[in-house]
């Protein structure tokens, strides 16, 4: 058998083998990965130039091609772990998810100390896309626990006097574009008054904020879902939606006066408890004597808008 059929032959099944296995989702991985395999060419090439016979030449040459894709498929993308020192919390990462198709899985456990000086702090996040719920209070300023393979997040916190604002965002360049999943749990402090900025893409978005003393929310970007639920623990709040959302629902306590301006296109809505005072403009009965308000604007092509008393 000719040296050039040998390594050309090998080397163009197990490309082969690759592209068909990947395709029927055995398994993931990135074809960026193959540069750490350019050694198994000399390898093979190697291997179909020893004075040996070509069929020993041939199970040799698999052999190796086999060893390579069990590496390829199965060593874990991330295996490091970060003591990110004051300020930012500490993560750790690189737990190799079971399932096959997962590129980077990633377990993330980040966090800011809430120290009793803090009064107004402010929450940046950039969503990209998943899923992300705030529900929970905690002793920690902000804890952030978060699973998937979308990429790593990152933590930032400054210092302004009595305030602190914290960035959460995801670490350019590591984002993937399709078959990804990424679920986040937020806890936050309920002492300080909070401002909450999202900029989501594609996220669902589910914030119970009833506990908390939340001055201002301001979501921008294409959220697919968004569930909201404030409380009574300050006296007024601002809530502003710019996005692309397929829903939106508001939940306001009843002993709290409400406004609604809307900029939307709609298929449905539901104001239950609101009058309508122009077009685009409801609130609720004696919203301008209420000692309690709640401030919304929605600018949003959305399927479905609902605003709820509790």
């Amino acid at each position: 058998m000719k040296t050039k059929g040998v390594f050309w032959g090998v080397l163009l099944v197990a490309i082969g083998t690759l592209f068909v296995l990947r395709n029927f989702g055995l398994f993931y991985f990135r074809w960026y990965d193959l540069r750490h395999l350019w050694p198994v060419i000399l390898v093979i090439l190697g291997i179909s130039l020893l004075p040996i016979k070509g069929a020993v030449r041939i199970i040799l040459s698999f052999i190796i091609v086999i060893i390579a894709m069990v590496y390829i498929t199965t060593k874990p993308m991330y295996h490091d772990h970060d003591n990110l020192g004051s300020g930012w919390g500490w993560h750790w990462d690189g737990e190799k998810h079971s399932d096959w198709d997962d590129e980077r899985w990633t377990d993330q456990f980040l966090y800011e100390d809430y120290n009793d000086g803090v009064e107004n702090a402010v929450l940046e996040l950039d969503a990209v896309a998943g899923e992300f719920s705030i529900s929970e209070t905690d002793d920690y300023l902000l804890k952030f626990e978060r699973q998937g393979n979308l990429g790593k997040y990152y933590l930032e916190a400054d210092n302004v006097g009595s305030a602190v604002v914290l960035k959460l965002s995801m670490e350019e360049g590591k984002i993937r574009s399709s078959g990804f999943n990424n679920e986040a749990e937020i806890s936050l402090n309920p002492v300080p008054v909070w401002d909450i900025n999202m900029d989501a893409g594609a996220a669902k978005i589910e914030f119970d904020l009833s506990p908390f003393k939340i001055d201002r929310v301001d979501i921008d970007g294409g959220a697919s879902s968004i569930w909201l639920k404030f409380g009574d623990k300050i006296d007024k709040t601002d809530l502003q939606i710019d996005t692309g959302a397929s829903a939106i629902t508001i939940e306001v306590p009843e002993g709290v006066g409400c406004e609604l301006k809307t900029n939307t296109v709609l298929s449905s809505k539901s104001f239950d408890g609101f009058d309508k005072i122009e077009s685009g403009l409801y609130q609720t009965p004696g919203f301008n004597s209420n000692d309690k308000q709640i401030f919304i604007g929605i600018d949003a092509a959305v399927t479905s808008l609902r605003v709820e008393r509790y």
